[in-house]
């Protein structure tokens, strides 16, 4: 997904919860997950997480979730092929064994949990949302403001790319091997040139708008404590309780 419709998607988002409270939900969700003893748990926090993520975001969270299970998918399946134990399953020089499929179930189930979580996070949070609720944790301010600026100059290279790209293209630049290697050494090395001046730029605007070596912080007022009260309770109950 490109990065411009993921910060789209998180401008038009409406999560029940808001604020910095929606940092530590999702965290604390996370955290609720990974120590769970039980599968319900897991199934717990992917059912209320894909719920709050298309109410809030509708098809694009479904989207975010879909790439990372693409990756998960292939690893659970090795799990279940080279985990030995009493044999449920043969087919050819393959064997499925009881503990394999428990294994990759319960792997599976806390790993999906914990992509719905953080899906959830990235398709409600912005950046310097996520970074206000870290600095709220007492988070050094050096690492705050590296943080701030690495993800703007990502930005930067990324919409100056996606424009040399778009102009490459529609010069032929890709159409052969020959050409498309020669037009990746043009592009990377008027990328590097672009960077610097846009770098230089974004200095100047940052200094014209009385910037003082501290970066400000978003200010938006929690809300939703309700939800995160059920949800978290829901997930703690079904992890703790048999």
């Amino acid at each position: 997904m490109h990065h411009a419709s993921l910060e789209q998607i998180q401008a038009t988002s409406s999560p029940r919860v808001e604020g910095r409270l929606n940092a530590y939900f999702a965290f604390t969700a996370l955290v609720l997950v990974l120590f769970a003893p039980s599968r319900l748990a897991y199934v717990s926090a992917l059912v209320c997480f894909v719920a709050l993520g298309v109410d809030a975001a509708g098809r694009d969270y479904l989207t975010v979730v879909r790439l990372p299970v693409y990756f998960l998918l292939p690893s659970l399946l090795l799990v279940v092929l080279f985990t030995s134990g009493s044999t449920a399953l043969a087919f050819g020089p393959f064997s499925v064994s009881w503990a394999g499929l428990d294994r990759s179930l319960t792997t599976g189930l806390r790993s999906i949990g914990s992509i719905t979580i953080l899906s959830y996070l990235i398709v409600t949070t912005t950046v310097p949302q996520l970074v206000a609720a870290l600095q709220s944790l007492r988070c050094p301010r050096f690492v705050i403001d590296v943080s701030l600026l690495t993800y703007r100059a990502i930005q930067i290279l990324l919409t100056e790319l996606a424009r040399l790209e778009l102009a490459a293209t529609g010069r032929l630049g890709f159409r052969t091997r020959r050409t498309t290697l020669r037009t990746s050494k043009s592009l990377a090395f008027s990328l590097f040139l672009k960077s610097l001046s846009r770098a230089e730029a974004l200095n100047d605007a940052m200094l014209a708008r009385g910037y003082d070596g501290k970066l400000p912080s978003a200010t938006t007022a929690s809300r939703g404590h309700s939800y995160v009260a059920v949800v978290l309770g829901c997930i703690a109950i079904a992890g703790w309780s048999l």
